[in-house]
């Protein structure tokens, strides 16, 4: 009994002298190649970060601002000096002696929602792990994401702890392992010169038009977590790669369709094989998937469980007007935009055939504009733009939600620095959380209106000096993520 009572004695104490000399700093997980500033910047971590910092303080830890330090980084131009001068600015802070890096997954059962959180501790002189350990909170229907945190690093807090204090006495580090819970430990060995980290090559796109460099920008990492929807359907369409040499290429479009496919599998948990994912669509690729003027009952159509499935549409690539009918087109690899009404698929019949699909919610997203231009040049010459007429009762469908880049008489740019179309970034971005105006968790329709018409529209003037609003139809408190 008294050897136990001094074992609680000298853990106890241990955990209040850390706790009350040392100082510490918490971190997002940044992911290979991903920039320390824009990790911070998205939405989940913000949330984890301040989530565990809060439990530190609970128990008497000396938290540094780390949030801040980015903060004012940012203002200063220190973030474009790369990660090892972030790293630097955060580690340099007077008396640190541990920072945390956090890495939280979002999961779903039955039960509801709960989060596994992936805690590392690691020595901030010399930059080697001390302990790691993974913990999860208890499943609750809760949209109260930062409490589900808190609740599981307090489970762990005190043994994760107790584990970095004993490893930086003695002095032995976690050895390199892709483990997540608490591995074998070695003893130190004698210091070698550290090799220069390799420069990651950007992924090369080799389209046989433009050979693109695609480099991967904030939204392509750190994709939220989400639960499952095993009867969800989905269409993701990217047009890049265009047949007639007058057609100019749509330089992100494949890179565009290739993100949103991972959205849409890992945050709102499609399963692969109810995704219709196409490449350089053709008129026949459309015709076969969404079916043809009169006849809805396309490869869509016959995946839908009626009244079960989630309908997700997305496109990115040309649209070209019929100056003559005012009506869009959405523009296949293999059309003429000059006989765009013969070899093109209309707006409207995606429209009226999608109103005879028995979905439970439909959102279409559409990165296109309807007249005639691009930031890869125009598709018709001597053409005006025009206004393009579109009526169709899925507009006032209160379960349907669609989202389009621009007006029809707009042009859709393209947002050179983060590979994308402009459009499509803020909108992922907006599903990352930057839309959550009240940080619920949740992202409504308004929220993600008033998120793409502020920073859309902006930087559509700030980088190419021309409009650009984005037309958004749906139920303001009906919810897109």
């Amino acid at each position: 009994m008294k050897k136990y009572l001094l074992t609680l004695l000298i853990a106890c104490i241990s955990l209040s002298i850390i706790g009350q000399e040392k100082n510490i700093l918490v971190m997002p997980n940044v992911e290979k190649g991903a920039s320390i500033c824009s990790s911070f910047q998205i939405y989940d971590n913000k949330v984890a970060v301040n989530a565990i910092e809060e439990v530190y303080k609970e128990n008497k830890y000396l938290v540094i601002n780390s949030s801040k330090i980015i903060h004012d980084l940012s203002i200063s131009g220190g973030c474009y000096q790369g990660n090892d001068h972030v790293r630097t600015k955060l580690l340099e802070q007077n008396e640190l002696i541990y920072f945390t890096v956090v890495q939280v997954d979002y999961k779903n059962d039955y039960n509801g929602s709960y989060v596994e959180v992936t805690t590392d501790v690691i020595d901030a002189k010399v930059k080697k792990k001390l302990a790691t350990i993974k913990s999860k909170s208890t499943p609750q229907f809760t949209s109260d994401k930062k409490e589900q945190i808190k609740s599981a690093f307090r489970k762990v807090i005190q043994p994760l702890m107790l584990e970095a204090l004993r490893a930086q006495r003695s002095k032995t580090y976690i050895a390199p392992t892709s483990s997540l819970t608490l591995p074998i430990r070695t003893p130190p060995k004698k210091e070698k010169k550290e090799e220069q980290p390799k420069v990651e090559t950007p992924v090369e796109n080799t389209s046989p038009v433009i050979g693109a460099t695609i480099t991967p920008s904030d939204v392509d990492i750190n994709i939220p977590k989400g639960g499952t929807n095993e009867n969800a359907v989905a269409v993701i369409i990217g047009n890049k790669n265009y047949r007639n040499s007058d057609v100019p290429a749509v330089k992100y479009a494949i890179h565009d369709a290739e993100i949103m496919k991972q959205y849409l599998t890992q945050l709102y948990g499609y399963r692969e094989g109810n995704i219709i994912y196409i490449e350089d669509a053709t008129q026949a690729d459309f015709n076969a998937i969404f079916g043809i003027k009169g006849n809805p009952k396309g490869k869509l159509y016959n995946y839908v469980k009626p009244e079960e499935s989630d309908v997700f549409i997305y496109y990115s690539g040309h649209g070209a007007p019929n100056p003559e009918s005012q009506e869009g087109y959405f523009v296949p690899v293999d059309t003429d935009p000059s006989l765009i009404q013969f070899n093109g698929y209309a707006v409207n019949t995606l429209y009226e055939n999608l109103a005879a699909v028995p979905y439970r919610n439909l959102t279409v997203v559409i990165d296109a504009c309807f007249s005639g231009s691009s930031d890869g040049g125009m598709l018709l010459k001597s053409i005006s733009p025009v206004f393009i007429k579109t009526e169709n009762k899925i507009l006032q469908d209160e379960n349907a939600f669609i989202f389009s880049a621009s007006a029809s008489e707009q042009v859709a740019s393209w947002y050179e620095d983060k590979s994308h179309g402009l459009f499509t970034y803020f909108y992922l971005k907006g599903l990352q959380g930057a839309a959550d105006k009240d940080q619920d968790g949740r992202v409504t329709v308004e929220e993600m209106s008033t998120y793409l018409n502020d920073n859309v529209t902006y930087m559509a003037r700030s980088l190419n000096n021309r409009a650009q609003n984005p037309q958004i139809n749906g139920t303001p408190s009906r919810y897109v993520k």
